[in-house]
């Protein structure tokens, strides 16, 4: 069964570079499908990840191994201000950040549409009038192709990590918050049977 939603999606102008608003409709099951889950990467920490820096909205360098490996879970939200799908699902992160205090939020933002490094001014602009709560870096495609241990080829996009810092799912395309809570709840780490056969 399929039920049409309407809402109105903020999300930035590329070209005049100002915050407007999106009617939009679509079409949406009822029940929510889990999928694109750790198809063909290993569960193994990324050796990338261990030494990729990022940079955060201030300008300043981090290292990924700062977040992830550090024994909580940790959700990364790939994303764009000039994404408007990727601005819907915003609120479903905040949600789940406050559901979830456990787990680390951190987002990635890159330039939509050109996947190119993310443009401070931007991101900058957008948070003035929809600020989040959690670590925000700029990063180009590359970058993030490392972080997640797979190619992107589209936003939004959600990867999740486990405390040891493997990669164990990855949800390209919207997601609802229970899925992500039903996952981490139900993962065993030595037998988990959407992991088997990718060790």
């Amino acid at each position: 069964m399929y039920i049409v939603y309407e809402m109105k999606i903020p999300y930035i102008n590329a070209e005049s570079n100002k915050i407007t608003f999106m009617n939009i409709s679509y079409l949406k099951k009822t029940k929510i499908i889990l999928f694109s889950v750790l198809f063909g990467f290993n569960t193994s920490i990324p050796a990338e990840v261990t030494k990729l820096k990022l940079t955060n909205i201030n300008g300043s360098e981090q290292m990924m191994s700062e977040y992830i490996g550090q024994q909580k879970w940790v959700l990364v939200n790939v994303w764009s201000p000039t994404c408007s799908f990727c601005v819907q699902e915003l609120p479903k992160i905040t949600i789940f950040k406050k559901n979830n205090p456990e787990v680390a939020v951190i987002a990635v933002t890159i330039d939509y549409p050109s996947f190119e490094y993310g443009r401070i001014e931007i991101v900058k602009k957008f948070l003035e009038k929809f600020p989040q709560e959690y670590p925000i870096f700029l990063a180009d495609i590359d970058q993030v192709s490392e972080l997640i241990d797979m190619r992107l080829v589209g936003i939004p996009l959600i990867a999740l990590f486990n405390p040891k810092g493997e990669p164990v799912a990855r949800w390209p395309g919207e997601i609802e918050v229970d899925e992500i809570e039903k996952f981490i709840e139900n993962f065993e780490e030595d037998n988990d049977p959407l992991s088997s056969g990718f060790n």
